[in-house]
């Protein structure tokens, strides 16, 4: 059936058929794991008394019950939805024996791991849904704002000394690409982050419940039904964006986003589809005005709720004008400055964007500073050669220095005139003014007008109120009057239900114009606020949506990205955005925790992620007392690593004879008293934070070892692999072969050294893929994303067992039969004649060969337990007859013939004795 569905010419219907023959087969091999055998379970290992598999079908809501085609994308909804998605085994790998002889034993059975699976122990397949994913590189725009994506264009940099630096974004695809465009200018650094947020406690919903299955919510006077806004709650203060971590008793962590809730019911179903309903209940008190949440998932850790918040960040790096011009330098008494030699500068003509083997020069300006102490600001914006370098400079400096080009050198030369106790120096600038007053690094789109005229707002209302943008401004006023002027172009309003209306301001000359155009919509209606010298736009009418009013530029990438509104400066060089939020998309969620082991280079900030409040580790002092009684306070603030913890335990300038190490089991530190019969306490307590509790190692003891507990750290980017499920046997690297959405092939996961390498291979190798890899917020396992929003993903291992990657990341099943069973009748489904052709038929053969392989294995076992029955039954056949021949006897016969046999046997003797009458001496004859 493989051959003929790996058949070019065959169409879906025809697949589908055969499709549903596979199906059927999979039951059936259900049916023969489960076989009952004298009322033994004979493939269950051990337990002969329960079925050893059970199946898992769509109607589970964490299983992938859609299929998308191959090469054409049609999403194929639930037409897996009854079929078998996974199929578990609850026995064991354990032989039963029987002795065959004596001393001789021989196992009766095989194993349904042994018959049906291919390698131990057995992962099952993983999970899937949608999941809200973090901001990561290898996010595609068009998953962001929650689908809405990001306009193309440009954006403007503005740094710190109000130098702009344009950045074309219109060919971005990801995140990715956004932040390689801006880090290229080299003048800035663009990064992603993930911060606390204010969600979670303005809903009343940040708590920790403990060891309790329900999260009682504050209470909120505004809060009156379901139906209350989210704007009203706070005092009308509303809610902040950001999504909520809910931290459940199972360990598992699950992100709801309610930026697009408007209503408290919104936020009770969002939380309620979380999971597909199967982890958290939410519900509205209206009795206290509150939420009030349940963990259902029957786990025993604690329960608790949080919030964070994704956002882009803009840093402003230090300026390097003069670097890049090679004459950042101090002369000292020196009337010259000669810059440093770079083999692109060959006369004045040379283009500035030859130097630094290509990278030109940063923009901005430069600072001289004569020997006479007085310093002067160059301008270098403009300059595209050398020359244009040298004429700003003699410009500018008014006579005090003088540029000039050294045709032997081939190098920038510039002469101090003044003369001094100062230094003659270059250097660069950080700020103008005098003295230097550094800007905020601010963006921009590139387009303005909306900006300019005040009018770049929101309002929960109908209305929105513009921003004053001048002195003596009226209706009759040119738009050229205004400071600075606006761009011509266009506006976009939206309404209550976000719908646009595009206002063209291109022929827009007067502020008259501009209400004009704006009022001829027939929707909205403008008038210049005189007082308040801005504009005031209205709806003409009530819309019912809840978003309320909103005017942005027609090209909006800057705010697409959070770099517009709702931002802020918490250092002049550094620009942190406004949430972006993310669109849920289909996700494989990895099925084992990774459990890394502890390792020097691990993290402190790691440590701890089974707990749902106050993870990583609080640094601070401790005191350590070993068993002769020396004691030393350490201190531990600012370290990063386990590593940098254990050098200063074991610091030998401490006094103390002890030694700090990882266990032999890598996952905590345990501290060795090496005083030799010592007959005091090992001792090590917290003296001003919680770091020793945190680090596992507060206690008291009389043994000469302090075993620390488990500080179960969290997979990181910078996890190494070789640290994964040390104690489970590791996670072998090698390739697999994926399925994610319209597209089918293999990855290579060898050589990844560390999680990031890993997430990097799955998210890039290949973008047909659209996979975006990502580490789950719980801290134990692996993900993965259709960034395409295509709900089909699989990872399957490739090769020997012992190279099973897929299934030792928890992102595939262990292979055998039932998952090749799987694969084919998905690949039928989906038309993926590839995939049928190069990995199901292989996978079919390998089933097969190891099939038959324990049926020679079987057979042998039978030849061997043939042979001892045979011999059994010739032993007990000669028992038998022996006790025929004794028990079966007839007494008077037997009497008569032994009375007999006795004469014969006398009489035989008295002759002997008579014929044989010899003495010694013939004897010794």
């Amino acid at each position: 059936m493989a051959v003929q569905g790996a058949n070019d010419s065959l169409s879906q219907i025809d697949r589908d058929a055969i499709a549903q023959e596979i199906d059927q087969l999979l039951q059936y091999m259900v049916e023969v794991g489960n076989t009952d055998v004298g009322g033994e379970f004979i493939f269950g290992g051990n337990d002969v008394t329960s079925k050893p598999f059970e199946t898992i079908d769509g109607q589970n809501p964490n299983m992938m019950k859609d299929v998308v085609t191959f090469g054409l994308g049609e999403d194929r909804k639930n037409i897996n939805a009854s079929k078998i998605l996974d199929v578990r085994y609850k026995g064991d790998e354990k032989k039963i024996q029987t002795e065959i002889e004596k001393g001789i034993t021989l196992s009766k059975n095989v194993s349904g791991s042994e018959l049906f699976f291919r390698q131990t122990p057995i992962s099952n397949q993983p999970t899937f849904g949608d999941r809200l994913t973090p901001l990561t590189k290898m996010l595609p725009l068009d998953v962001l704002n929650n689908g809405s994506g990001v306009q193309k264009g440009s954006v403007v940099l503005t740094d710190e000394n109000g130098v702009d630096t344009w950045v074309d974004l219109s060919r971005a695809l990801r995140l990715d690409d956004v932040i390689y465009a801006i880090n290229s200018t080299r003048g800035f650094e663009a990064g992603i982050e993930e911060v606390p947020s204010d969600t979670a406690q303005a809903l009343g919903l940040l708590k920790n419940a403990g060891p309790t299955n329900t999260l009682i919510g504050q209470s909120d006077a505004a809060m009156l039904s379901t139906g209350t806004t989210l704007a009203s709650l706070n005092n009308g203060s509303g809610v902040p964006p950001g999504f909520l971590n809910i931290n459940t008793r199972d360990g598992k962590n699950h992100r709801v986003d309610i930026s697009l809730a408007v209503t408290v019911n919104d936020v009770v179903n969002l939380i309620n589809a979380a999971d597909g309903g199967t982890s958290i209940r939410a519900q509205f008190d209206m009795v206290h005005n509150r939420f009030e949440i349940t963990d259902i998932t029957g786990g025993t850790g604690d329960f608790s709720i949080d919030s964070k918040k994704n956002q882009l960040y803009l840093k402003d790096l230090p300026a390097r004008v003069a670097t890049d011009l090679g004459i950042l330098k101090n002369s000292g008494a020196n009337n010259q400055i000669f810059s440093t030699f770079d083999p692109a500068l060959q006369s004045e003509t040379t283009p500035i964007s030859f130097l630094n083997g290509g990278k030109g020069i940063e923009k901005g300006y430069i600072r001289i500073v004569g020997r006479n102490g007085v310093s002067t600001n160059i301008d270098l914006r403009a300059a595209l050669t050398f020359q244009d370098v040298i004429n700003s400079i003699n410009l500018q400096a008014g006579g005090l220095q003088t540029a000039s080009f050294d045709a032997v050198g081939k190098r920038l030369l510039i002469t101090d005139n003044t003369a001094g106790a100062s230094n003659f120096r270059v250097e660069e600038v950080d700020g103008l003014g005098n003295p230097p007053a550094p800007l905020p690094v601010r963006v921009r789109d590139a387009t303005t007008i909306a900006r300019r005229l005040g009018l770049l707002k929101s309002s929960q209302g109908t209305a929105i109120a513009g921003d004053s943008i001048g002195i003596g401004l009226t209706a009759a006023s040119q738009l050229s009057t205004i400071v600075p002027p606006p761009d011509v172009g266009f506006i976009v309003i939206r309404d209550a239900n976000g719908n646009p209306t595009e206002v063209n301001l291109s022929q827009a000359s007067t502020i008259q114009d501009v209400l004009d155009r704006i009022n001829q919509t027939n929707r909205f209606q403008a008038i210049w606020d005189g007082p308040g010298q801005r504009f005031i736009v209205n709806a003409v009418s009530s819309a019912p949506g809840g978003k309320g009013l909103q005017i942005e530029e027609k090209t909006n990438t800057a705010r697409d990205l959070g770099w517009v509104l709702g931002t802020a400066n918490y250092s002049r060089d550094k620009l942190t955005g406004a949430p972006v939020s993310v669109k849920q998309l289909p996700t494989l969620i990895g099925s084992i925790d990774l459990d890394p082991a502890v390792v020097g280079d691990t993290e402190l900030s790691s440590l701890n992620s089974n707990r749902t409040f106050n993870k990583g580790v609080s640094l601070g002092r401790i005191r350590i007392t070993d068993k002769a009684g020396n004691f030393k306070t350490i201190d531990l603030r600012g370290l990063k690593t386990v590593q940098e913890v254990l050098n200063k335990i074991n610091d030998p300038t401490n006094g103390i004879y002890i030694e700090g190490k990882i266990n032999s089991n890598k996952n905590g530190i345990e501290i060795i008293d090496k005083n030799r019969g010592a007959n005091g306490f090992l001792e090590v307590i917290d003296v001003d934070s919680t770091t020793a509790y945190d680090l596992g190692i507060s206690g008291r003891t009389p043994d000469t070892k302090l075993t620390g507990s488990d500080l179960d750290p969290a997979v990181t980017e910078s996890t190494i692999v070789s640290a994964l499920r040390v104690n489970q046997g590791g996670v072998p690297l090698s390739k697999v072969y994926v399925q994610s959405g319209d597209f089918s092939g293999e990855i290579d996961l060898t050589g990844a050294k560390t999680v990031g390498d890993l997430l990097n291979k799955f998210s890039s190798t290949d973008t047909r893929f659209n996979l975006s890899a990502w580490i789950d917020s719980d801290g134990n396992r692996i993900n993965l994303t259709n960034s395409k929003g295509q709900p089909f993903i699989k990872v399957r291992d490739l090769g020997k067992p012992e190279e099973a990657s897929a299934s030792g990341l928890g992102l595939g099943g262990t292979k055998g039969i039932f998952e090749t069973l799987q694969d084919l009748r998905d690949n039928l489904l989906r038309s993926d004649v590839k995939g049928i052709s190069e990995r199901s038929i292989k996978s079919i053969t390998e089933d097969l060969e190891r099939t038959l392989q324990l049926h020679a294995e079987t057979g042998a076992r039978t030849n061997r337990v043939q042979g001892s029955k045979e011999k059994q039954e010739n032993v007990s056949f000669n028992i038998k007859k022996l006790l025929d021949v004794v028990e079966n006897i007839d007494m008077p016969e037997a009497i008569t013939r032994m009375t007999q046999l006795e004469t014969a046997f006398q009489a035989a003797l008295q002759t002997g004795a008579k014929i044989l009458q010899t003495t010694l001496l013939e004897f010794l004859r």
